[in-house]
């Protein structure tokens, strides 16, 4: 891999053509050794609950789940004769988002039109986005492939200064993921920011502001009018672990919490996952305070769940913060260069299939 300049042009699809050969050849491999039919395989965890919710709309407690990402597998599904398996179609779906965040991502940096974090400098930033520890939840029956393009779009369009697309990506985002909201304020931020006047500054922020308030009423409108109640998919959160205070939240860091009961370490992998985030997203605030305040919200997002189990999912949308770790790791000796790949693709490849086989892989 390159170490200095900016990525050769077929770097990013090299890498992504390897990734999803990788994950979906160790996904057939898994299912043939282990006698698990592929469909299940491609059917865990949350893709489960999403394939239930194409085929049989919602229920308690599935309303945690908000509405873009099986809307538009359902429709898709449905366009392509209403046959093939959501899960399968949801991986297609993911697949095709993937794609075209890596060429929008490449094209606009050929073109000059994106700055800072939002495309990396290195091929090493590509490399730690696409083999990331969950990084099959970017191309699998999961929210991850369409937040990513939206998200990225919206914040691509925000730099670039245009309101309109970006204001609508992230209502789009507050539709697909709780993250979308702090993809609604950073891009509101990143386009104030443009403005050379405190009116100009205000004028964005409010505009994009809007817009994402707009598409929240719209969900709660939704979840009132399909549930009795707008506030149905908080409420539903509560059927998983869930820190019971804020000191609840705080104690989960050193695993205080009742459902603590033993030592894992892939949970202590998981933290260890979220305190290289931190260092990572405190970098990033000192380059870009927006995208940095992104990712450090998206980090202490998770604390109210009692503990950052979720790190290694949650972590696989935040192109910054991978792109700029990518690119100051090239910048390390090679010994520490590849080590960390090394260790990076066991990684990736043990959580891709502790997936298959339905061990928790998020």
């Amino acid at each position: 891999m390159k170490t200095g300049s900016e990525p050769s042009s077929w770097a990013p699809w090299g890498l992504t053509a390897l990734m999803l050969a990788h994950h979906f050849g160790l996904w057939a491999w898994t299912s043939v050794s282990r006698d698990i039919p592929l469909l299940q395989v491609l059917d865990r965890w949350d893709s489960h609950h999403y394939t239930t919710l194409v085929l049989e709309g919602y229920a308690w407690p599935l309303w945690a789940f908000l509405p873009l990402y099986p809307g538009a597998v359902g429709w898709v599904r449905q366009v392509l004769g209403g046959v093939l398996a959501p899960q399968v179609v949801g991986c297609l779906l993911s697949t095709l988002c993937l794609l075209a965040f890596v060429a929008w991502n490449t094209r606009w940096s050929r073109q000059g039109r994106l700055s800072g974090a939002m495309s990396p400098r290195t091929t090493w930033g590509w490399f730690l986005l696409l083999f990331g520890p969950a990084s099959f939840a970017l191309h699998s029956h999961h929210t991850e492939g369409l937040f990513l393009l939206l998200s990225f779009g919206a914040l691509a369009f925000a730099t670039w200064g245009a309101l309109v697309p970006a204001a609508v990506l992230a209502a789009l985002c507050v539709w697909t993921r709780n993250q979308g909201t702090f993809v609604a304020l950073t891009a509101a931020l990143l386009l104030a920011g443009r403005e050379p006047s405190w009116r100009g500054r205000l004028t964005r922020f409010t505009a994009v502001g809007a817009v994402a308030l707009l598409a929240f009423g719209g969900l709660l409108f939704f979840e009132w009018t399909q549930a009795g109640d707008p506030l149905v998919f908080l409420k539903a959160q509560r059927e998983w672990n869930h820190a019971d205070s804020v000191w609840g939240a705080i104690r989960g860091l050193w695993f205080g919490n009742p459902w603590h009961t033993r030592f894992s370490g892939w949970l202590l992998l998981r933290h260890l996952f979220g305190a290289l985030w931190l260092v990572a997203a405190l970098a990033l605030l000192r380059r870009d305070q927006a995208l940095g305040l992104y990712a450090l919200l998206s980090l202490l997002v998770m604390l109210p769940q009692g503990d950052l189990g979720n790190a290694f999912r949650f972590g696989a949308v935040l192109f910054p913060v991978m792109f700029l770790a990518g690119d100051w790791l090239a910048t390390r000796p090679v010994w520490l260069r590849w080590t960390v790949a090394l260790l990076g693709v066991w990684l990736n490849h043990k959580v891709t299939h502790a997936y298959a086989i339905g061990a928790w892989a998020y």
